[in-house]
Formats: structure tokens, C-alpha cells, sequence
């Protein structure tokens, strides 16, 4: 039996988990600094200030998330979960507070400090968090890897607002023109940005502080089964099969308790625990561990291959070399680039293209306010649809691409038209781009198979890396040869094509 110490460090560990993950409310957030942080960069900083363009800022933090997330665990070898943590955490607060001084002097500088420094950080400390919560808690790791997630979600419905209340306190327009773009001109409101910047450094730090030091290592599970619940059997279980070289996956754990098998085809859950965990032994090549981001998502679909085996529905496993041959891959892979490619634009544009014929910048905050709030939920919504069996896997694709498409298509005219429709124009947009980060890994287990997951994911995931880096490239010259409304326009395109692509693959490989 734990003793109540234990308890109290599991909990302490796993709400100090949700703390450090204070840093992933920069992508939620960004979307409504970047309003002011363009305007100072054209009006207030130094004359070269404007060596590159802000699209890339976006970018890079996109594009290096995932390289911090796989350098998480030769860091942990090193230094430990926590140090490690630790380290991120420094990493972080020398960007974010970094940039209050380098955005006075260099575009391409605060690029480098939010998009490559902030973005290994915050990869690092997503890895650390989620390891650190299915550590502690591996039979609840779905649920508690969704609310510490969600932690970042709900700080930046905080932060827009403080960041807005801050900068904007009269709720000024934009004065200034400058081709297709407007811009605050005003000096009471430039001359606040950098302490914005400091501000959201400042409570990113202290709760990452507050967070590292609520987390403790795990105690070693006793090895007498007498004392030992049944979560705790499990765990000894999976370390006895690490020594004897049999990797398994942490997710697995405490699935002889999960539910009765259903009929949904993606998202299931079963009690037959004992032929997964031989299934995985089985095999040499099984796969040892995935990108945390997506760790609650593959917590979910190794169950499915529970049912899969009772009902001996097996999927054949794809080697990454056989599933670049296949017509679903690149289907899948366009998905991914199509939804990050107009995640993009939103996250940069939303506000500033809205001020050119919305003069509100409260309400537009409020629009930013509720975009990770719809991004969340959208998971939650195709997770239960898919877990309903509702639709398939390949029904989301088309429904998300769809809706993407056609939103995008209205995405010029909309704020011109109302600015209520404007905002549910953009939360539909949130809606479906918050998707991908479920249907990507889930994609990659089910269709693809288990033995080679974390190689056939990996695959996938180079899909937003591409549209972070080209966006960059293709987006300004697009926006001031053509304007925002063949912007707007190429991802309603793009994701016609894709969808055009998915409806005329079929999903069902290898049965």
C-alpha cells in the first residue's frame, strides 16, 4: 500500500506538472502579441529593426518544438527527469526575457530567441511534464496528460486578456497603413510592449519555479505483490519485461482494468490485457516511446489493439520504408501540411488582419481568447465521435479538410461583413486545425501499426515541420504581390486538394 507520504509527492508531482507547462501558452497567445509586436517593430525599435519578417517567429517555434521533445531523454540520461525540467526551465526564462531587449533591436534576433531557444525549451518541458504524470499516475495518464495539457490552454485565456488590459487600456485602434497591413502608431501603446514581453516572462518563470518544485521523482515500486495494488503489479510487471529487454509501452499499464471492448474501429478499450502485453513481447522491433505531445492520444489507440486481438482483426505493421509506398501515407501527410499551413496564418493574422475592419481590439482579444478553448474541445469532440463510433478515421479527415476549406474560402470577406461572423469564422478554423494532433498519431498506430509506431509517427509529424519553414518563406512575398485575399484563398485551396486525395484513398491497408 502507498503510504500517505507517497501520496501526497504523486500529487504534488502531478499538479506540479501542470505548472511547468506554463510555457505552451505561448502558441495561444502569440497570435494577440503579435499585433503589438509588429507595430513596435515598425515604429519604436532601431532602423534596421526589420531584418526579417515576423512570419518566421511563429515558424521556428513551430518547426523546433519537436526536436526539443526528442532531445528530452539523452538530457534525462544526463541530468535526471527533474534537472532536466529544470534546465528547460532556465533555457525559457533566458528567451522570453531576452527577447523584452532584443525586439528593440532585431526582427531575425527575436526570431532566433522565441522560435529556436523557446521552441527546444518548450519541447523539453512538454516531454518532462508528460513523463512526469504517467510516471506517477500510469493507469489515469489519458485524463490527467489531457488537464495538464489544458493547463497552458486556460493560462492563456489569462494572459491574452492581461497582455490586451496591459498594452491597450483604452482599447485604441490602429492609425497607420502600411501596404496591406495596419499598425498601432501610438507611443502609449508601443512604449508598453517590451514590458509586455517582460510581464509574460515573468509569470511564465514563476510558475515553472513553482511547478519544478512540486515535482518529485517516483519511489521504486516494492517488488512483494502481497503489498502492492493491482497499478502497482503492473508497473513491476513492465520492469521486469525491460530487464529481460522486452520494451513496453508506460501507456500500457493498468489496461486489465480498462473497459469492455466495443466496436469502434480507432478508439477502443478492452479487458483482455495479458495478449497485448504478449503481442508487444513478441515483438523485436517494438516500439519504445512517442513524442509526449501525443502521448494521452496513443494511451488511447494501443487499447484498439486489445480488441483488435481478441477479435483477431490484426493490423499488419508497416515498416517506414514500406509506408512511404502507400497512397494513405501521403494522403495523411498532406492532412497534416494542409491544417498547419492555415494553423499558421491564423495563429500570426487572425488580429492583425481583423483590425484592418474591426476597430476593437478587446473584442479581437476575446476572438484569441476562445481559439484554444475551441482547439481543445475540437479533440475532445472527434475523440468521442471516433470513440462512438460515429465516424472513422477517415470520415474526421474529410470533415475537418472540408470545413477548413470552405471556412477559409470566407476567411477575407468575413470581417467585412460582421464581426460576430468573423469570430465564428475563426473558432470553425480552430475547431478543425486543432484536430491534427489527434488524428496524426492515431492514424500512424492504427492504420500503420504498432511495431514500428514511433518511426511511422515521426514520418508524419515532418508534415507541419514542412509547412512551418515554407509558410515562412511563401507567406510575405504571397501577402504584399497578391494580399490577404489569395492568402486566404491558397489554404482553402490546399485543402481541396487534399481533400480530393482522401476521399480517393483507401484507408482500409493490410487487412
Amino acid at each position: 500500500m502507498k503510504t500517505s507520504t507517497e501520496k501526497y509527492e504523486k500529487y504534488c508531482s502531478i499538479i506540479g506538472a501542470h505548472f511547468a507547462m506554463a510555457p505552451l501558452s505561448f502558441l495561444w497567445i502569440y497570435g494577440n502579441l503579435s499585433a503589438y509586436m509588429d507595430s513596435y517593430f515598425h515604429f519604436s525599435c532601431s532602423p534596421k529593426c526589420t531584418d526579417a519578417d515576423t512570419q518566421w517567429i511563429i515558424s521556428l517555434y513551430s518547426v523546433f518544438t519537436c526536436p526539443g521533445i526528442f532531445l528530452q531523454k539523452p538530457l534525462e540520461r544526463r541530468l535526471g527527469l527533474k534537472w532536466t525540467g529544470i534546465v528547460s526551465m532556465v533555457t525559457c526564462a533566458l528567451a522570453l526575457f531576452g527577447s523584452a531587449w532584443v525586439l528593440q533591436q532585431s526582427v531575425a534576433w527575436t526570431a532566433v530567441l522565441y522560435g529556436v531557444l523557446l521552441g527546444h525549451s518548450v519541447g523539453v518541458a512538454l516531454s518532462v511534464s508528460f513523463q512526469v504524470v504517467t510516471n506517477w499516475a500510469p493507469d489515469k495518464a489519458a485524463i490527467l496528460l489531457a488537464t495538464s495539457s489544458g493547463a497552458a490552454t486556460g493560462l492563456s485565456i489569462i494572459e491574452n486578456q492581461l497582455i490586451t488590459a496591459y498594452v491597450n487600456p483604452r482599447n485604441l485602434k490602429p492609425t497607420s497603413y502600411i501596404g496591406p497591413r495596419t499598425f498601432f502608431s501610438q507611443a502609449e501603446i508601443l512604449s508598453r510592449v517590451p514590458m509586455a514581453v517582460t510581464i509574460y516572462a515573468a509569470t511564465t518563470l514563476f510558475l515553472q519555479v513553482v511547478g519544478y518544485a512540486m515535482i518529485m521523482n517516483p519511489p521504486p515500486v516494492s517488488s512483494d505483490p502481497q503489498t502492492s495494488g493491482s497499478s502497482d503489479r503492473s508497473e513491476i510487471k513492465v520492469q521486469e519485461d525491460n530487464k529481460n529487454g522486452d520494451a513496453l509501452p508506460s501507456s500500457l499499464v493498468g489496461l486489465e482494468n480498462a473497459p469492455s471492448p466495443n466496436n469502434n474501429k480507432y478508439f477502443g478499450s478492452s479487458n483482455g490485457c495479458n495478449e497485448i502485453l504478449d503481442h508487444h513481447r513478441s515483438s523485436q522491433t517494438a516500439p519504445k516511446g512517442i513524442g509526449p505531445a501525443d502521448h494521452a492520444i496513443r494511451n488511447l489507440v494501443e487499447k484498439d489493439v486489445v480488441t483488435d486481438i481478441q477479435s483477431g482483426d490484426v493490423p499488419k505493421s508497416w515498416k517506414p520504408s514500406e509506408v512511404i509506398k502507400t497512397p494513405v501515407f501521403y494522403s495523411l501527410f498532406m492532412f497534416g501540411i494542409s491544417i498547419s499551413y492555415g494553423l499558421q496564418l491564423k495563429a500570426n493574422y487572425y488580429k492583425q488582419f481583423a483590425l484592418l475592419y474591426i476597430h476593437n481590439d478587446n473584442f479581437l482579444t476575446l476572438v484569441g481568447t476562445l481559439i484554444p478553448v475551441m482547439s481543445t474541445s475540437s479533440r475532445i469532440l472527434f475523440g468521442a465521435c471516433l470513440d462512438k463510433g460515429l465516424f472513422n478515421l477517415k470520415d474526421a479527415l474529410v470533415i475537418a479538410l472540408a470545413i477548413n476549406s470552405v471556412m477559409s474560402a470566407f476567411w477575407f470577406i468575413a470581417p467585412q461583413i460582421d464581426a460576430v461572423f468573423y469570430m465564428i469564422l475563426v473558432l470553425l478554423l480552430a475547431l478543425t486545425q486543432g484536430t491534427s494532433i489527434m488524428i496524426l498519431p492515431a492514424a500512424a498506430f492504427r492504420i500503420f501499426g504498432p511495431d514500428h509506431f514511433s518511426n511511422n509517427y515521426g514520418l508524419l509529424y515532418t508534415s507541419p515541420l514542412i509547412a512551418g519553414i515554407s509558410s515562412a518563406i511563401i507567406v510575405p512575398p504571397l501577402l504584399h504581390a497578391l494580399g490577404w485575399f489569395w492568402l486566404f484563398t491558397s489554404v482553402s485551396i490546399l485543402s481541396l486538394v487534399t481533400l480530393v486525395m482522401v476521399v480517393a484513398t483507401n484507408f482500409n491497408i493490410g487487412r
